[in-house]
């Protein structure tokens, strides 16, 4: 059918009018669908900060559940000080781990007041002692928030020695301060629970008889943590804790012991050895000097290894 002018100039309008009647029906119902919430997995620029959202308290979820958070974990450390470490060797440690200066840690054992545990507080006044709380800083696992001050972290420690230590550990004619110290060249001299009560035993057999302990971890200790220039102590020192020199027990420990060295301090084997050799990771006790001198050439070792 022919259409008229009229016609022809109506129809362009009326097919336009329609085709927008159609989209803002389709708009509509496309308004609709979108107030849903997306399919999983499905992703537009809108939704995009949301997802991010979402990602982050996933993240966080799963930290915490680990026992730790990424804000925890830059705030705390967890630090291990093995049995037989000294104060300086601790004091290093923390500085690692950005707990405390290891200078400021060891000038805080030596000046801080800490009388209040009794441990410490029965610890001998002595010009002839070196580190003052040297052995009372009891090995463990401990959990230190990043830069604190030394006396929170010298406070859990020595909390840990007046709870493990405390009249806990003792041996007749001998005070705590002296157990400790002994045991602290056990510590150092063996490193397991038998072999140290024989040694102890050695060295309790010197003590009764007045012989000196010659044990080579004292001499080792005045020279790596006491005196010049490893040390901050003078050349005298070596007089009150290398035992070749002084009579019995050094001035004050060497080391922090544990409780194998500890318990072998006051439970030493019943023997009749008063020598000791190490050789080849084996222990060799001997009862007389003939004896020991006779194990050093069959070891083909001098005297003074």
């Amino acid at each position: 059918m022919q259409l008229t002018q009229k016609q022809e100039r109506d129809t362009p309008m009326k097919k336009i009018w329609a085709a927008l009647l159609l989209l803002g029906i389709l708009f509509s119902f496309s308004g609709c669908s979108g107030s849903k919430a997306q399919p999983s997995g499905a992703s537009s620029g809108a939704a995009a900060p949301a997802e991010s959202a979402l990602s982050s308290d996933a993240a966080a979820s799963s930290a915490a559940s680990s026992g730790s958070s990424k804000a925890e974990d830059d705030n705390t450390v967890t630090l291990t000080f093995p049995e037989g470490f000294t104060l300086a060797q601790i004091g290093a440690r923390l500085e690692a781990h950005n707990v405390c200066k290891k200078a400021d840690f060891i000038k805080a054992a030596q000046s801080g007041d800490f009388s209040y545990f009794s441990t410490v507080k029965a610890i001998p006044s002595s010009s002839k002692r070196a580190y003052k709380l040297e052995g009372y800083l009891y090995p463990d696992t401990y959990e230190f928030y990043t830069n604190i001050k030394p006396d929170d972290v010298l406070y859990k420690l020595l909390l840990n020695t007046e709870q493990t230590v405390k009249e806990k550990y003792s041996y007749s004619g001998m005070t705590t301060d002296q157990v400790i110290t002994l045991a602290s060249i056990i510590e150092r001299e063996a490193d397991n629970a038998d072999d140290m009560k024989k040694v102890s035993s050695v060295f309790h057999n010197r003590l009764k008889i007045g012989q000196r302990l010659e044990a080579d971890s004292t001499r080792d200790y005045c020279t790596r943590y006491l005196l010049k220039p490893n040390g901050p102590f003078a050349d005298q020192f070596k007089y009150y804790y290398n035992t070749y020199r002084c009579a019995a027990l050094p001035a004050g420990p060497i080391c922090n012991p544990g409780p194998a060295a500890l318990n072998a301090a006051v439970h030493p084997a019943s023997t009749d050895y008063y020598y000791f050799i190490t050789a080849n990771g084996k222990y060799y006790y001997q009862k007389t000097l003939e004896e020991h001198e006779a194990k050093l050439k069959e070891l083909g070792m001098s005297s003074d290894q």
